[in-house]
């Protein structure tokens, strides 16, 4: 049986990384974020002080909007990592073109 075959579906069925672990016969985490890594590219597995799959609207909405969230922090923090490259730069350039003799 694969690690799928354990994770329940609906929120109010959850269960931790160490019953999914011992159900799926997983040794290790890092063998079960692998497994969890490749099963998320097939699936929607969401975690809330558990695993599960969406089993209704609202959960799928609550992993839509988090999604949501989570992907305007991160489009914030490369446009903060774009400002700061082109201010680096800046910097160089001035730096460069005060060591010319």
């Amino acid at each position: 049986m694969n690690l799928i075959d354990f994770i329940p579906i609906g929120r109010e069925h959850k269960k931790t990384r160490q019953e999914l672990m011992y159900e799926a016969k997983i040794p290790n985490e890092s063998e079960f974020q692998k497994e969890l890594a490749e099963l998320r590219q097939q699936y929607i597995i969401k975690f809330d002080n558990g695993y599960y799959i969406p089993s209704s609207k609202k959960e799928y909405l609550d992993f839509i909007q988090k999604q949501n969230k989570q992907l305007c922090e991160t489009s914030k923090t490369i446009e903060l990592a774009y400002r700061g490259m082109e201010e680096l730069e800046k910097v160089w350039s001035i730096h460069n073109n005060n060591k010319k003799c």
